[in-house]
């Protein structure tokens, strides 16, 4: 048996196991894909599907890839040969998992694109304006730390998405660069964002420069918790500011309590609806073109590509209370352990 083989079988059996269903799907059911579903912030994401798609008397087929591009592909042949009407994929390798997609399209399944772009027509894109959370993430970062020492620790390269965070960053600090304002003393890429390869990473980099380091352009609230437990083996955090993105809660108590500089939200309970409520509209029959909120769009090769785009909001102690007021994080959890100087939300 060919290795693909065996992970095909795996995969059939863990989804049996997630889903409590039996080998046959309801003719209403959506298939998810998760890249790596041990990010806390896809947990919130899943919620908010759930929530539609019961409302709506529609099956979930969840499945998580863990991070294995191979095992994912194997993954949507199974939930294609279970007859899902819908796939949302959050791709671990987008460009790997292109023959899955096609044989999806020839089964008559839709495919949404979650969060992470795949780069072919007929696909729905669901996610945030992902060159503006590089930006705002850029822009957060350089208002805090205008001039000094900076390291980059970007995401996967193996995920387009990636290079979309990196222009936006770019754009917010391009200028400071070419002034000499800043200097990236180092540049690191995270496999699989996962955070004890950040914190290896950033404990190499702290070596190499003496410690010398003002800021650190974390991509995720993922990577910036590995940066930060480097930084406080150091007893520098709090002391070198961090970036992130996806609002998770620790990292929100982090920010409440002066150890990290910033996060971009994205609200996962807005997105995680959006998506689930275009599923739904499709299996009532809705051409990708037609669902609610959809605009027009284009792929990195140039292809036309209808997407649902949704802005994303920088997170400082500044508004915090944002994130409380929203639902997504109580005040005794955001301001657990804060005793000097509370941020407004914590008074």
């Amino acid at each position: 048996m060919s290795k693909f083989s065996r992970i095909l079988a795996a995969s059939v059996a863990t989804l049996a196991l997630i889903t409590g269903a039996s080998s046959a799907v309801a003719q209403d059911a959506v298939g998810v894909s998760w890249r790596y579903f041990q990010d806390e912030r896809w947990k919130i994401d899943e919620a908010a599907m759930k929530s539609v798609f019961d409302a709506a008397e529609v099956e979930y087929v969840g499945i998580d890839a863990q991070g294995d591009p191979q095992k994912q592909a194997a993954d949507i042949e199974s939930l294609i040969a279970r007859g899902v009407k819908v796939l949302i994929i959050v791709a671990q390798d987008a460009k790997a998992i292109i023959p899955v997609i096609e044989s999806a399209k020839r089964e008559n399944i839709t495919v949404i694109a979650y969060d992470a772009p795949i780069d072919t027509g007929d696909v729905l894109y669901t996610s945030f304006d992902n060159v503006a959370v590089g930006r705002v993430m850029g822009e957060a970062l350089l208002k805090a730390v205008p001039k000094g020492n900076w390291v980059a620790m970007d995401g996967d390269p193996a995920q387009t998405i990636m290079q979309v965070f990196k222009s936006g960053q770019m754009q917010a600090v391009q200028g400071a660069v070419d002034k000499g304002d800043i200097k990236f003393v180092a540049q690191q890429n995270v496999e699989q964002w996962k955070p004890d390869v950040a914190q290896a990473l950033m404990e190499q980099v702290l070596t190499a420069n003496d410690n010398k380091v003002d800021a650190v352009l974390a991509m995720n609230d993922s990577i910036a918790n590995g940066v930060a437990a480097a930084l406080a083996s150091q007893n520098l955090l709090g002391k070198v500011a961090i970036s992130g993105q996806d609002g998770d809660k620790n990292v929100l108590n982090r920010i409440a309590k002066g150890q990290q500089t910033m996060t971009v939200w994205k609200d996962a309970n807005a997105l995680g609806t959006v998506a689930a409520k275009a599923a739904v509209e499709i299996i009532k029959g809705a051409k990708i073109d037609s669902v609610t909120g959809v605009s027009p769009g284009t792929t990195d090769s140039g292809a036309s590509q209808p997407a649902i785009i949704l802005d994303p909001i920088a997170i400082t102690r500044d508004n915090l209370d944002l994130v409380v007021q929203s639902g997504w994080i109580s005040k005794d959890v955001l301001c657990n352990g804060v005793t000097e100087n509370p941020p407004k939300a914590c008074e």
